[in-house]
């Protein structure tokens, strides 16, 4: 009888336990709608923000292809949170009843879910995340994709694609180095040294064209707003060297590589 409490317990304790937990989804918008792929993203992380630790929303670009229906770039949207088991079931049934809700009517969406201890083979997944920004894959490889890796995926829509971009979603975050941060960062400041950025709650990096980081003091000039992208697992911002020898941030238009 001891033994038996001891165990249920435990299980209580594990119930418990925060663990890492990563969603993305695809293909929910269309053109001209009042809603984005991106803004749905953003209200799925705000309801796991409610009660748990939640991090930015990556967005990912994908193949361009005349075989894939998408509304203008194709891309998919995945954040991370910590999360108990229990609040990841809460979480995936908000995100469910929500994109069927406000997905798009033509749109053809799909969600992948997972925690991150649960994947079988990680490297698969970013295998197949890399392979979905070079070449055309179908809905079939994706779900044999998913059932191989324990990861969750649902199309929301019989024959739904969006299960592809949103499978691929989950791996190009786990490879720690694809894709832009959702939102764009005002600034009062126009000028602001490596260290202070840093101090700022959203920088988490700052790094050359070459992908070097900058030495504490370093100066960047800041010119509009600005766009962070997800290199090496954090939030950096990414500048260049002009020909004055002084440093500025890399505009929207120079990142669309990323």
């Amino acid at each position: 009888f001891i033994s038996y409490i001891v165990k249920f317990d435990l299980k209580i304790e594990v119930f418990k336990m925060k663990f890492k937990f990563l969603l993305c989804i695809d293909d929910t918008d269309e053109l001209g709608g009042e809603i984005s792929t991106g803004l749905l993203a953003e209200e799925i992380a705000a309801f796991a923000d409610s009660f748990a630790p939640v991090s930015f929303v990556t967005r990912h670009q994908l193949l361009l292809d005349p075989r894939i229906n998408y509304t203008s770039h194709n891309s998919s949207m995945c954040f991370e949170a910590w999360l108990s088991e229990e609040q990841k079931q809460r979480v995936l049934d908000f995100a469910l009843e929500l994109l069927v809700r406000k997905s798009a009517p033509s749109a053809e969406p799909g969600i992948a879910a997972a925690f991150e201890k649960d994947i079988v083979n990680a490297q698969e997944l970013i295998s197949f995340g890399k392979s979905a920004k070079e070449i055309f894959l179908s809905s079939e490889q994706a779900f044999k994709t998913a059932h191989e890796q324990n990861v969750f995926l649902k199309e929301l829509k019989s024959g739904a694609r969006g299960v592809i971009g949103a499978l691929a979603g989950i791996g190009l975050r786990l490879s720690g180095n694809d894709g832009k941060i959702r939102g764009k960062f005002e600034l009062k400041e126009s000028n602001l040294s490596v260290a202070e950025l840093l101090r700022l709650n959203f920088i988490e990096a700052v790094a050359d064209e070459n992908l070097k980081p900058l030495s504490s003091d370093e100066r960047v000039n800041l010119i509009g707003a600005l766009k962070l992208v997800f290199l090496d697992f954090r939030a950096t911002l990414l500048v260049k060297k002009e020909a004055g020898g002084n440093f500025r941030n890399l505009s929207v238009k120079e990142l669309r590589g990323f």
